[in-house]
């Protein structure tokens, strides 16, 4: 079973897949494969946090626009907005755009659902691990294209994902009570 407690531990795991050796620091890394399995780790963790989990959603978070623009700034760690008022609004710029309304302006304020993007460190470590297995998964398959490493790969991904599983049982999140699967339940 894998257990990772920082992202240098996953990036080394990550180049494990591919046969090559331990890296002893990430930053200035002077290696492609290196920088190759950051962008693989940084795409993955932000693809499972897109779902929305008891960590890293904050719900009926209350923006007041600033008073002369009128504008809420959108701060790049939100990975996802969704309005508690039934009106869409998206990322336009640096700024919350009012789709519905078509306006960057707001006369009041706002209150959203967001899901914010943590850092590699700050995720819990049943996250830490399914993410840093789907990212080896992926960067062994681009760039060795190993089966039998693939088989053992996905094996590892399975039981973490298992854990991940039964992480959302122990704190009370499942599927249904994520924030993304809500709004899709509501539109049924």
């Amino acid at each position: 079973m894998l257990f990772i407690s920082s992202e240098l531990d996953a990036i080394n795991l990550i180049l494990a897949s591919i046969g090559e050796a331990p890296v002893n620091s990430i930053s200035n890394a002077e290696s492609v494969d290196v920088d190759n399995a950051i962008r693989a780790l940084e795409t993955v963790s932000r693809s499972i946090q897109r779902k929305g989990w008891l960590f890293n959603t904050y719900i009926d978070m209350v923006f007041p626009p600033d008073t002369l623009s009128k504008r809420i700034r959108y701060n790049p760690s939100w990975i996802d907005i969704i309005a508690t008022d039934g009106k869409t609004y998206v990322k336009r710029g640096d700024y919350v755009y009012n789709l519905t309304d078509k306006t960057y302006e707001f006369s009041e304020d706002l209150t959203l659902t967001i899901i914010e993007a943590l850092a590699f460190d700050d995720l819990p470590d049943v996250f830490k691990t399914y993410i840093t297995a789907k990212a080896a998964i992926q960067f062994q398959a681009r760039y060795l294209g190993d089966e039998n490493i693939s088989q053992e790969l996905y094996q590892e991904a399975a039981e973490s994902y298992a854990d991940l599983v039964q992480y959302s049982i122990d704190t009370g999140t499942n599927m249904y009570q994520i924030t993304g699967m809500q709004s899709l339940l509501q539109r049924s």
